[in-house]
């Protein structure tokens, strides 16, 4: 396979000679440059928006007459509000960094207490241009961003004319007028994520009061389906902090999240099959009531996401670091890392990035007791691979993308996800903890385009650009779980699509393309193969426009994949 692969640094310092140390987080905000900040700690945002390798930060208070914009300089942050261009802000509710205008730079999109929209374009000189008028975001409200319909622009997911919308980007900071949704009531946290691995990204609302929460499957079609009922998530309650990861390297995506009320967290497995169950009480995860942020992160690099959380009814140890056990329960330790204690915490916004490049996770946190602080992750026990994905086919940063690296035959599972609290935005990369392992079998990368990437031996420690491979044929693999594999590209399809497969060992297969009423359209291929990679090219110009199915069946494995036909 022809990879674009770059190695940013290789064999950088382990942490084996701290190993015999106590793992710890240091409040470094003031020595790192950060101060002056005046008011109650409220949003946080990471990004790269100079593409130097150092995620960048900006921070706001909650009476919404402070917006900060730091350059991360490698030994220290410098404020770049004023020199950059964005004095002009008052104040943010929601601070995105991700690439949306067509060039190499991570550009900046703030939503501020008003519900008033910017979007600066980054210069990557540490500069920005303010083009929110052309944009077509006048009158929206950004909560979160994803590529909905996989054309390989990011698109924002906001609130407009009284509902739940979309406007489509044309890739060059201009969307297109609002797709309404969903009626917005009072929604307040958004995840997007892919929850039934259907190939296109969904979401998850929270509320403000004591309406439902709701689950908008995306049918790839440009509509959405409230499957909120059908999937058990109907949650009411208030619920701000949010987010999605894959706690137990199952390959599907879960949801953490917590409430205003009375209520205690809640931690849903994905079962696989469109469903989900809360398995908070008998896992240890209930945390605390009146939560305000929630997180998925590794903090220990030992290959487990665990689940960092702050909660606002107390002023005291009102932080929670629940770490992942590895058997779908937790342990509470943020006490003893230094992330909960008197007067720490009561955080509303948070963002979690590895901002001095050890390939360990740090936190800033900002909120109603130390307002403002950088936590660095210190003494960090594991190894790692920390890797930036570079869209092609796929969106710019990769959103939506699902990475599995394989080690000793057990998987780790990560995606490209965009934070969905309210007020939090993390780094948009992702850290693989190898649990001090130092040599990798293989990292697969699943883009949102369909396009499945496989890089073959990779060592630990190491930082890596991973650019999709938009020029071979796609290299299919064995997860441990199916003896089957089947994708499709391009997918959406108006032409010829493009169908690979591929068996462990040799058998018969049948593959068929069906309608959406389930009835047969056309038999694909019927016979014997061997367990090499397989593909047929098939036209679809023929085809009704609208949603069929591709279904391939062995005598004990089947596999179904969603084509949109356009």
């Amino acid at each position: 396979m022809n990879r674009y692969l770059t190695i940013l640094a290789l064999f950088l310092i382990s942490c084996t000679p701290v190993l015999q140390a106590q793992q710890s987080f240091q409040n470094v905000a003031a020595a790192m440059g950060i101060s002056g900040q005046m008011g109650l700690g409220h949003a946080v945002g990471w990004g790269d928006i100079d593409n130097d390798g150092d995620p960048d930060l900006g921070i706001s208070n909650q009476e919404g007459d402070g917006f900060w914009f730091y350059r991360n300089d490698g030994d220290h942050f410098t404020n770049i509000t004023a020199s950059g261009g964005l004095g002009i802000v008052p104040g943010a509710n929601k601070i995105i960094i991700a690439e949306v205008t067509g060039d190499e730079f991570n550009d900046l999109i703030i939503r501020t207490r008003s519900s008033t929209q910017y979007l600066f374009e980054s210069n990557g000189d540490g500069t920005f241009n303010n083009i929110t008028t052309g944009s077509g975001i006048a009158g929206a409200a950004v909560y979160n961003i994803a590529d909905f319909d996989n054309d390989g622009n990011t698109d924002l997911l906001s609130v407009a004319n009284n509902y739940y919308s979309i406007l489509y980007g044309n890739g060059d900071g201009t969307f297109q007028p609002a797709q309404n949704i969903v009626p917005y009531i009072t929604f307040w946290g958004v995840a997007v994520f892919d929850y039934d691995r259907d190939g296109f990204m969904d979401f998850y609302a929270t509320t403000y009061n004591g309406e439902e929460n709701i689950l908008m499957q995306n049918n790839g079609d440009g509509t959405f389906t409230n499957t909120t009922i059908a999937a058990g998530l109907s949650y009411p309650d208030a619920a701000h902090a949010i987010d999605a990861g894959d706690f137990n390297n199952d390959g599907w995506i879960d949801i953490y999240l917590g409430s205003y009320s009375p209520l205690p967290c809640k931690l849903f497995k994905n079962n696989g099959d469109g469903t989900f169950t809360d398995i908070a009480p008998m896992a240890g995860a209930t945390g605390h009531n009146d939560t305000r942020t929630v997180a998925f992160v590794d903090y220990n690099n030992d290959g487990w996401l665990d689940i960092f959380s702050s909660h606002h009814n107390f002023y005291s140890y009102s932080n929670t670091m629940l770490r992942n056990n590895g058997d779908e329960t937790f342990t509470e330790v943020a006490v003893s890392l230094g992330l909960s204690g008197e007067w720490i915490g009561d955080y509303f916004g948070q963002g979690w990035a590895d901002f001095n490049r050890d390939g360990a996770i740090d936190l800033f946190a900002a909120g109603h007791i130390d307002k403002y602080r950088l936590f660095k992750n210190t003494n960090c026990p594991n190894s790692f691979v920390s890797m930036q994905l570079k869209g092609i086919q796929s969106n710019p940063n990769g959103i939506g993308a699902r990475v599995d690296v394989w080690l000793g035959g057990e998987r780790i599972s990560r995606n490209v996800l965009p934070n969905g609290g309210f007020h939090d935005f993390g780094n948009l990369e992702v850290i693989a903890g190898l649990n001090g392992a130092y040599s990798l079998d293989s990292i697969i990368v699943y883009w949102p385009s369909g396009i499945t990437q496989k890089l073959g031996h990779t060592n630990g420690d190491e930082f890596l650009t991973i650019i999709e491979d938009e020029t071979t044929d796609i290299e299919l693999f064995t997860d441990n779980i199916n003896d089957l594999l089947l994708a499709i590209t391009p997918n959406p399809v108006s032409d010829r699509a493009v169908i690979h497969w591929q068996v462990m060992r040799e058998k018969n297969i049948t593959i068929t393309l069906v309608n959406i009423q389930g009835q047969e359209v056309r038999k694909i291929f019927q016979g014997a193969v061997d367990g090499r990679k397989h593909q047929l090219t098939i036209p679809v110009n023929e085809l009704t426009g609208g949603i069929y199915f591709l279904k391939a069946e062995t005598e004990n494995s089947v596999q179904i994949k969603k084509i949109i036909v356009l």
